[in-house]
């Protein structure tokens, strides 16, 4: 993770809701990139957004931005643009009037940079239409720009894309891409969806009821989990218990030489990415893998990626563009060979 004084720092923070807590935690994000927070649901994602926000209370721990202590100021000087997962827009203004509420509520100059955000946000026609009449979509584009309209030193971002449906929701991701690209501020995205984390986010962390678990550039964290939880969330699939010896670890009928840590020697729990699998003859040329031959229990054409399981001990699942498929003539009730590339698999000690 970055560290930085010119951006956001958080050291130590720790905060508690009832019987609930998070942290310590330590964060660090730098001007003009995107850390996102994933981890489960009531893994406590909204509540440190909420304590960095000064919307909630925190037991110990210190928050500064671009070299200012924020820890005890109220929210309304801490120069944070908030964005909640249900848009939290005022019923009674304008959408026009939403964007312009926070300029005015902090003496800025009424609607500053009001129609600017209207137009990089494709709003520009709803500026006098109802929150209540807006899609799901719009209105989180309106939130979007209520919160860049007060200039913010940092930007929080809430899940705000959850409750869209798929077509929306890829649209709006795409947007934020382009968005917190052009910003030359810290952000901080929580979501407990991979495939939006990877897409949005220069940094990761993942964050486990309540704790920490690991952090850094976000193709690092997804290429290497630090512990199981850290895998499942990042799209790894479960291969099952195995055993490590010093010159391979053992599931089943699959033998993987070299792939223990040197930590891990006896009980381990394996974890591999089902879209790296490969099906067929390997070429002369690719690296070495664990292979075998088992025969096809089943065929699911989902989209974009077909899955494909195999009847091996432990069972593997396959991913494969639906053209591969039709190239190999994959079909139910045929053997085939499955072979496990070595950056495909992560080995854990069993806990």
């Amino acid at each position: 993770m970055p560290t930085t004084d010119h951006g956001l720092t958080v050291t130590g923070l720790a905060g508690r809701a009832g019987s609930f807590g998070i942290g310590p935690i330590d964060l660090a994000v730098d001007p003009g990139r995107v850390l996102v927070v994933l981890g489960p649901s009531g893994a406590g994602k909204t509540m440190l957004l909420e304590t960095i926000a000064g919307l909630r209370p925190q037991q110990s721990g210190r928050i500064r931005l671009s070299g200012a202590d924020l820890t005890a100021l109220p929210p309304e000087r801490r120069r944070i643009g908030l964005v909640f997962q249900d848009a939290a827009l005022f019923p009674h203004l304008s959408v026009k009037d939403n964007i312009a509420f926070g300029p005015r509520a902090t003496r800025q100059a009424p609607g500053a940079d009001t129609g600017t955000l209207l137009r990089r946000l494709g709003i520009g026609h709803l500026a006098s239409r109802s929150p209540r009449s807006l899609s799901g979509g719009e209105r989180q584009r309106v939130a979007l720009a209520r919160a860049l309209a007060v200039k913010p030193g940092l930007l929080l971002l809430d899940e705000p894309l959850s409750a869209l449906d798929q077509p929306t929701r890829e649209d709006m991701r795409a947007l934020l891409q382009e968005l917190l690209a052009d910003l030359d501020i810290p952000a901080v995205h929580v979501t407990h969806d991979r495939d939006e984390a990877l897409s949005i986010g220069d940094d990761l962390a993942v964050i486990v009821s309540g704790q920490l678990r690991q952090a850094g550039p976000a193709s690092q964290v997804a290429a290497e989990p630090a512990d199981q939880d850290a895998a499942r969330l990042l799209g790894w699939s479960e291969l099952g218990p195995g055993t490590a010896t010093d010159a391979a670890v053992r599931a089943g009928q699959i033998l993987l030489p070299d792939a223990a840590p040197p930590a891990a020697h006896g009980p381990v729990h394996i974890f591999y990415r089902p879209e790296d699998v490969l099906l067929g003859t390997p070429a002369p040329d690719a690296p070495a893998g664990a292979s075998l031959t088992a025969q096809i229990e089943r065929i699911l054409l989902t989209r974009p990626l077909a899955r494909i399981t195999l009847a091996s001990d432990p069972p593997i699942t396959a991913l494969m563009l639906h053209r591969d498929l039709e190239q190999l003539d994959v079909q139910a009730g045929r053997p085939v060979e499955a072979t496990l590339p070595p950056g495909c698999v992560r080995i854990f000690p069993a806990t």
